[in-house]
């Protein structure tokens, strides 16, 4: 018998939206093995608005490799529990000084590794989702997923703004074609051509004038010039929801028909809901990889270069016809 149960359990995760959002499977597989366990994540302060309302978290924070190094220098442990998403070694250390149990991956120093209560190797990226990966940690102590499919949960509030947006821009009786054309700047690489994406919504409008396209998108610079050529292409066929927050943008995508992307964090958070998506892949990182899981109308389309494959392999070989025809798959799915 335990004489110390778990009771309090604290998870960990800097990371990017697309990462945090797959962490999901994992974070619930872990409230559900420990029922009566209290659950606090612990996130980027630009991403932890993921987890908000999600039915498995009780407790939501922020925390950076910074802010980490003055967290709980003294005072008994808070947590029986931690698990910690990176390689940040100061994340690491705020774990060790505040939970009994740590689970994390392997680190660098071995003086770390002997701390942790398990020192999990990193599963092979190139053959295993990161879904998987994210697991591995869970798994190592016995926990096994319910389920793979990744979790957001919208509250009312934010389903009413969706609802009120689009009817004060008289979208209602549209067919409506979600797009997130760009991913962030550092792995452009991954980004199909806007000329492609602007052919594509074209032909979709010549096929049936009742569609309407909105544009998603962040703030960066980068971003809304490649977004602004998007959407000044399509003129009144589309509506302009770059710069939107987070969660703003995710009701939004939830009222929609169809979505079409590239692979990116929105992408991860549209594969929440039981709309129809495309998503694009370069060859770099594979559908397989990083594809949703368990999603019951979902289209990828993965680069053609299998064997060759390079940052520099252009997106472009992508060709429009074949998205359109996933399109047009999807559209009756």
């Amino acid at each position: 018998m335990d004489c110390n149960p778990i009771k309090k359990i604290l998870v960990i995760i800097v990371s990017r939206i697309g990462d945090s959002m797959l962490t999901t499977p994992a974070i619930r597989s872990i409230a559900h093995f420990y029922k009566d366990a209290e659950i606090t994540i612990l996130a980027h302060p630009k991403r932890h608005l993921i987890f908000k309302n999600l039915p498995f978290v009780d407790n939501l924070d922020v925390i950076t490799k910074n802010t980490a190094l003055y967290r709980s220098r003294f005072g008994k442990k808070k947590y029986d529990l931690a698990f910690v998403y990176g390689y940040d070694k100061s994340l690491i250390q705020y774990a060790l000084r505040s939970s009994r149990k740590v689970v994390a991956f392997k680190q660098k120093e071995n003086k770390i590794n002997n701390m942790l209560y398990k020192a999990v190797d990193f599963p092979n990226s190139e053959i295993v989702h990161f879904v998987d990966i994210f697991m591995a940690l869970p798994r190592s102590i016995g926990i096994h997923e319910d389920s793979k499919r990744l979790s957001i949960a919208l509250t009312s509030d934010e389903i009413i703004f969706a609802e009120k947006t689009l009817n004060s821009k008289e979208l209602n009786n549209k067919l409506l074609i979600g797009i997130q054309a760009v991913s962030f700047p550092t792995k452009d690489f991954r980004d199909w051509p806007i000329k492609c994406f602007l052919d594509l919504c074209q032909q979709i409008s010549h096929e049936d004038p009742n569609v309407h396209f909105l544009i998603y998108g962040g703030p960066s610079p980068e971003e809304k010039i490649k977004l602004d050529m998007l959407f000044n292409g399509l003129r009144k066929n589309a509506t302009n929801f770059i710069g939107m927050s987070l969660r703003e943008t995710a009701a939004l995508m939830s009222k929609t028909n169809l979505y079409i992307g590239v692979d990116t964090g929105p992408t991860h958070i549209m594969s929440t809901f039981n709309i129809p998506m495309i998503v694009l892949f370069h060859c770099k990182l594979k559908s397989k990889i990083y594809g949703a899981l368990e999603h019951p109308y979902y289209f990828p389309i993965d680069h053609p270069n299998s064997d060759n494959c390079s940052e520099k392999s252009p997106m472009s070989d992508i060709l429009v016809k074949t998205v359109l025809k996933e399109v047009n798959k999807a559209l009756i799915a």
